[in-house]
C-alpha cells in the first residue's frame, strides 16, 4: 500500500471514526435525558395516583366509613396510613408493617422504604377534609413500575444506540469509500503521467461536484505544464540553433587563419573574432535575462522616473554613433513602479529595434494618460504587416532574417521587452507609425509622485 493509499485510508478512517463517535456521544446523552424524562413522568404519575387514592379515602371518611375500613385497599402496590392530630397511626392496610408513620406532615416523598416490604414507595400525605379523628391521610404507591420502566428503557437504548452508531459507521465507511474511489483512480492515472507521457489527461468522473471539478483543475494544470515544457523545448532548440551560428563562424575563422596564415592578417582575424564573440555575448546575456525574468527573480519594485530612463538611453544610443536622427522632444514626466535596470533594458531594446529598421528618423515620446504611463517609439522604416505584429514578440523571430543577422539582432530583444513589461503589470503592442514605419507602444501603471 503506497503513501497515498495510506493517506486515503486514513481520511476514510478518521471521518468514519469521528462522525460515529460524535453520533454515539450525542445519542448517549440523549438516552440519559430520555430515561430521566421517563422517570420524571412516571414519578408524577405515581404522585397523581397516590393523590387520587387519598381523595377517594377522604371521600369515604366523609360518608361515615370507619378509618380501618377506609384504609383497607387489598392491593399489594399501595400502602395507606391514617393519622390523628398527634401524628399517631390510627388505621392502616398493613398494621404490622405500618405501625410507624411514613410522613407526619403534608407533602411528598419520592422514595420511601417500608419495613417488611420489598418495594420502595412514593408517599403522598394530605390533610383530611372530613370531620373526625383522622387528621392526615398518607398513601404510598410502589415505585416498581417506575423502576421497571426506567430499566427497560435503558436496556432498549443500550442496545439501540450502539446499533444505530454501528449502522451509521458502516454507511459512512461505504459512502466515503465510494466518494474517494474516483480520487484513487485519478491518483493512479496521475502516477502514470511522466515527462514522456505528459499529453495524457485524467478521466473526468461524471457529475458536477468537487471531484469532477478537481479533475478539470488537474487537467488544466497538466495543460499548462505541457505548454510550458513545449515552450521550454522550443526555447532550448532555438537557443541551440542561434548559438551554433556564431560558434561556427568562430571555428571557421580560426580554421581559415590556421590553414592560410599568409592570407589572413592577425588584425582582421582579431576583428572577426571580436565581432562574433560580441554577438555571442549579447545572445547569451539576452538568454540569461529571459531566464531570470521567467523565474521571477527580478526583485521588489521601486518608484522609477521613466522620463529619466528614456533620456539616458537616448543619450547612450546617440553616443554609440548612428546615422538615424533620435528625436526625444516629446518626452515628458512619467513615473511607475518597477526596476530602473529592467525599464532601461526595455527602452534600449525598443531603440535598437527602431534604429535597426529606420531609414532616417526615430521619435520617442512619453506621457501620462489617465493613470497610465505611455511610451511610444516610432520609426520611418518599412513597418510591420498586421499579421506579423504579434509574432515579432516571440523569441528568435526575425521578419527580415538577413538584415537582422547582418546588423547584430538576436531575435530576443522584443521578447525581452514583452516579458519585462508584463512582469510590471503593463502591456506592449505594435501599430502603424505616423512616420510610415512601426510604432511600439508600452503601457505601464502610473505611480503617484
Amino acid at each position: 500500500m503506497t503513501f497515498v493509499d495510506h493517506a486515503a485510508a486514513s481520511v476514510r478512517v478518521r471521518i468514519t471514526a469521528v462522525a460515529s463517535l460524535f453520533v454515539l456521544l450525542v445519542m448517549a446523552m440523549g438516552s440519559v435525558v430520555i430515561v430521566g424524562l421517563i422517570s420524571h413522568t412516571v414519578d408524577h404519575s405515581l404522585i397523581d395516583s397516590a393523590g387520587q387514592d387519598a381523595e377517594a379515602i377522604d371521600a369515604q371518611l366523609a360518608r361515615g366509613v370507619t378509618p380501618p375500613a377506609a384504609a383497607t385497599t387489598g392491593r399489594n402496590d399501595v400502602v395507606v396510613q391514617l393519622l390523628d392530630k398527634r401524628g399517631a397511626v390510627i388505621a392502616s392496610d398493613r398494621p404490622d408493617q405500618l405501625a410507624l408513620p411514613l410522613r407526619t406532615t403534608v407533602g411528598v416523598t419520592s422514595s420511601e422504604v417500608v419495613p417488611g416490604l420489598h418495594d420502595d414507595f412514593t408517599v403522598v400525605a394530605r390533610k383530611a377534609r372530613s370531620k373526625g379523628t383522622v387528621s392526615l391521610i398518607v398513601v404510598g404507591r410502589s415505585t416498581e413500575q417506575r423502576d421497571e420502566t426506567r430499566a427497560e428503557t435503558a436496556r432498549a437504548l443500550a442496545v439501540a444506540v450502539p446499533l444505530i452508531a454501528a449502522t451509521l459507521a458502516l454507511i459512512l465507511w461505504l459512502s466515503i469509500g465510494r466518494a474517494l474511489r474516483p480520487v484513487e483512480v485519478m491518483r493512479q492515472e496521475a502516477d502514470q503521467i511522466t515527462a514522456t507521457h505528459l499529453p495524457r489527461r485524467l478521466a473526468v468522473p461524471a457529475g458536477a461536484d468537487e471531484i469532477p471539478r478537481l479533475a478539470h483543475t488537474l487537467n488544466e494544470m497538466l495543460d499548462r505544464i505541457d505548454e510550458g515544457q513545449k515552450a521550454q523545448r522550443q526555447f532550448v532548440s532555438d537557443a541551440s540553433h542561434e548559438l551554433r551560428s556564431p560558434l561556427a563562424v568562430l571555428r571557421q575563422t580560426a580554421e581559415v587563419g590556421r590553414a592560410h596564415p599568409d592570407r589572413v592578417r592577425t588584425v582582421d582575424l582579431a576583428d572577426d573574432v571580436l565581432a562574433t564573440s560580441a554577438r555571442l555575448e549579447e545572445l547569451v546575456s539576452a538568454l540569461l535575462l529571459l531566464a531570470r525574468l521567467e523565474s521571477h527573480t527580478t526583485g521588489p519594485g521601486e518608484p522609477v522616473d521613466v522620463d529619466d530612463v528614456v533620456l539616458t538611453e537616448v543619450s547612450r544610443a546617440r553616443n554609440h554613433g548612428t546615422d538615424v536622427t533620435l528625436d526625444a522632444s516629446a518626452v515628458s514626466a512619467g513615473r511607475t513602479t518597477g526596476s530602473t535596470v529592467l525599464l532601461g533594458q526595455v527602452v534600449r531594446n525598443l531603440l535598437a529595434n527602431a534604429v535597426r529598421h529606420a531609414r532616417d528618423r526615430v521619435e520617442i515620446s512619453l506621457s501620462e494618460e489617465g493613470g497610465t504611463v505611455v511610451l511610444r517609439v516610432d520609426d520611418d522604416g518599412g513597418g510591420i504587416a498586421p499579421e506579423d505584429r504579434e509574432a515579432v514578440f516571440e523569441r528568435f523571430v526575425r521578419l527580415d532574417e538577413a538584415r537582422a543577422r547582418d546588423e547584430g539582432g538576436t531575435g530576443l530583444g522584443l521578447a525581452i521587452v514583452r516579458t519585462i513589461v508584463t512582469s510590471l503589470d503593463g502591456s506592449v503592442r505594435v501599430t502603424q507609425s505616423p512616420l510610415g514605419g512601426a510604432r511600439f507602444e508600452v503601457l505601464l501603471p502610473a505611480s503617484p509622485l
